[in-house]
């Protein structure tokens, strides 16, 4: 069986609304192409945000802060080539820099110019601006150290605010010469309003000034930072006593405040909240008490104060007197000493019969200690192996019922040292033979 076949009707399509209106406007765009192609009327247009492209200069000089200026021209021509042009098809210069030879500011006139295919088309106006004001130097890098100037004008009662801590101690500053040359400070800045009570990080303003202090505008030089990270560490305040440092002393003694004066006797430290040993007390350099008796009595010594913390009263040594009206000194001759770490297969003797020695102390203590209460102890732990004779310092041990109480001076003793190992051969017991037996 055929197929019926369907006859194609041109005129049914301007029944149909979607074909209708596609056919419109293509015919208008057709009719609208024609007439403008053909007529002669001229059409004006601005092209704007054209980008201003200024030429390289000689002598290492060249424009600064120029990256961004635009401008804008209006042209005339053809309505269908007017309305293609666009800011890349043109591109706005000096029309002149032959004066441009050293640093400074100049007047520039701009002038448009064609670029691109698109050339039939006529400027009908001036640049708008019609002239720029630019800046001429050559270009320097330098960096500069960053001046802590945050300011922290009040903190929480019982809190000291320590010294600011900045994340990083330079900047980088690039641009025109004469500008970076002038610079002399750059400041880190920060004001805070409240009272701080807690260790505090915040972002700084870095600031550019003069040697006049004044604040250099940032139009010409650029800084590899605008603000730097700047912590603010708030420490605890503590009042501490100052205990002496006592070195050459017998393992019986006990400092006592009331043979000692200390001036001052404390101090004010700041203190961070995560600090670990701080105690009620600081400590100095030591006093060596075997140079201590009634001459020698009064020493001014540095004070230790605890890493991480601040000393408030800035005084950084203490006076130490020993109270010479309440201390008394005593010769006493000792004849006994104990040797001790003797090494092995060693034996050391001590030849020294007798040495008198000097003790210093508290007046009630002194005036009841006698030999009985001291030891001479010879350590030969530093001599090993040594055999023969030698000098060797003594050490003086008082009983602990004698807590303020010590040997005055240095005391040497002579040992003599043996290896035990080795076996003295003994003498012969045979009787010389007689004249009869040597003949026989």
């Amino acid at each position: 069986m055929k197929g019926i076949k369907t006859k194609f009707s041109f005129s049914k399509l301007f029944y149909n609304d979607k074909f209708v209106m596609v056919f419109s406007i293509l015919v208008a765009f057709i009719i609208w192409f024609m007439v403008s192609t053909t007529t002669q009327e001229t059409t004006v247009f601005t092209v704007t945000d054209i980008p201003i492209t200024l030429p390289e200069l000689g002598n290492d000089l060249q424009f600064f802060n120029t990256e961004n200026m635009t401008a804008e021209v209006k042209i005339s021509g053809n309505a269908i080539v007017v309305a293609g042009v666009t800011s890349s098809d043109v591109y706005i210069t000096a029309s002149d820099t032959s004066e441009v030879t050293s640093p400074g500011k100049y007047k520039l006139n701009l002038v448009p110019k064609k670029t691109g295919v698109k050339t039939d088309y006529s400027f009908e106006s001036t640049v708008s601006p019609s002239t720029i004001e630019v800046y001429v130097d050559r270009y320097v890098e330098k960096e500069i150290n960053i001046t802590d100037k945050i300011v922290v004008d009040s903190v929480a009662e019982g809190k000291y605010a320590s010294t600011t801590t900045l994340a990083q101690q330079t900047i980088k500053v690039t641009g025109a010469e004469s500008f970076v040359n002038s610079i002399s400070e750059a400041a880190a800045e920060y004001t805070f309003d409240n009272p701080l009570s807690e260790t505090t990080t915040i972002d700084a303003r870095i600031a550019l000034y003069d040697v006049g202090g004044n604040e250099i505008s940032q139009e010409y030089v650029h800084t590899d930072k605008t603000t730097v990270s700047a912590t603010i560490p708030i420490l605890n305040i503590k009042t501490v006593q100052i205990v002496p440092t006592i070195i050459n002393s017998p393992d019986s003694f006990v400092f006592d405040s009331n043979h000692v004066i200390v001036e001052p006797s404390e101090i004010s430290i700041a203190v961070p909240d995560d600090a670990e040993g701080i105690t009620d007390t600081i400590s100095t350099d030591p006093i060596d008490l075997s140079t201590v008796n009634s001459g020698n009595n009064k020493f001014t010594v540095n004070l230790n104060i605890p890493s991480g913390c601040r000393n408030l009263n800035q005084v950084t040594s203490a006076d130490v007197t020993f109270d010479s009206t309440k201390l008394s000194s005593k010769k006493i001759t000792l004849s006994s000493f104990t040797v001790i770490n003797e090494a092995v297969d060693r034996k050391a003797t001590v030849s020294t019969k007798s040495i008198d020695i000097i003790l210093i102390g508290a007046k009630d203590q002194i005036s009841s200690i006698s030999a009985a209460n001291l030891t001479a102890v010879v350590d030969m732990s530093s001599k090993g192996n040594f055999t023969g004779f030698a000098e060797m310092p003594v050490t003086i041990s008082i009983n602990s019922k004698f807590p303020f109480c010590w040997s005055y001076g240095t005391y040497q003793v002579d040992v003599s040292v043996v290896d035990t190992t080795i076996v003295s051969e003994p003498e012969s017991s045979a009787e010389p033979a007689s004249q009869e037996d040597s003949a026989a």
